[in-house]
């Protein structure tokens, strides 16, 4: 039974993060937000919506924060271990 669960909890990890990047990799204002925040760290929302030139970055991070990819810590958001994983998936893709 132990290896059963591992297996069905490895495929959903799996496909969970498959759809991750999808909608990153399909989600051109997703995308620049995490690249930036990968290559600059930490920001407050006013600097990245400046630093990636989008208007209404805001509903996009929260989206993102919603999916686990972004830590909102104090007025910074920062890269998750997860959003990590899937910006440089990401960038493997394109």
């Amino acid at each position: 039974m132990l290896t059963c669960n591992k297996v069905i909890s490895v495929e959903v990890v799996i496909v969970f993060m498959e759809e991750l990047i999808g909608f990153v990799a399909s989600n051109n204002k997703s995308n620049k937000i995490l690249s930036v925040l990968d290559s600059k760290g930490p920001m407050d929302s006013a600097t990245i919506a400046k630093t990636t030139r989008i208007v209404g970055a805001d509903k996009s991070i929260k989206e993102l924060v919603e999916k686990k990819l972004l830590a909102h810590e104090g007025e910074k958001y920062s890269l998750t271990e997860l959003g990590k994983q899937v910006c440089h998936a990401v960038r493997g893709v394109r």
